[in-house]
């Protein structure tokens, strides 16, 4: 129940967090190929290429994660080579297998996997390159 509790915490306070810097970021729940979505995208049986194609993302655009409690989670890795390796040590981020997770992409190269059992290394990962987010204008301050 903590851990439930603390994913809860985690998402509300990330989601909040982030609305108050990104302006015009989408949404995307990863895994979702539209009618009959079940809302459990991240798992070992979804082509995460034919998921991504088409799509262009930014800076601060924001992913959506569900799947079953305790069977995976997300891991945004650090580089290139821990993605083609799954090395899972020194990752930018590490969720908790809650069922739901959000991250929030950087600028450049997002290295993404479940970092639960063999995963990764069966293919369940992907990368995205976000572009830098457009500056937005206010009054005569542009904020990043």
């Amino acid at each position: 129940m903590a851990n439930k509790n603390s994913c809860i915490f985690i998402l509300i306070t990330t989601i909040v967090a982030q609305a108050t810097w990104v302006r015009g970021a989408k949404d995307y729940q990863v895994g979702d190929f539209g009618e009959g979505y079940n809302g459990l995208g991240w798992d070992e049986t979804t082509d995460f290429q034919a998921w991504l194609k088409g799509k262009e993302f930014n800076q601060g655009d924001r992913l959506y994660f569900g799947y079953k409690a305790g069977e995976h989670n997300v891991v945004v890795l650090a580089d290139q080579a821990a993605f083609d390796s799954c090395t899972l040590t020194n990752p930018r981020i590490a969720s908790p297998s809650c069922g739901y997770n959000l991250i929030t992409l950087s600028a450049g190269p997002n290295f993404i996997t479940s970092g639960m059992g063999e995963d990764c290394k069966n293919g369940m990962k992907f990368k995205i390159d976000a572009k830098p987010a457009p500056a937005l204008m206010k009054g005569r301050n542009m904020i990043l």
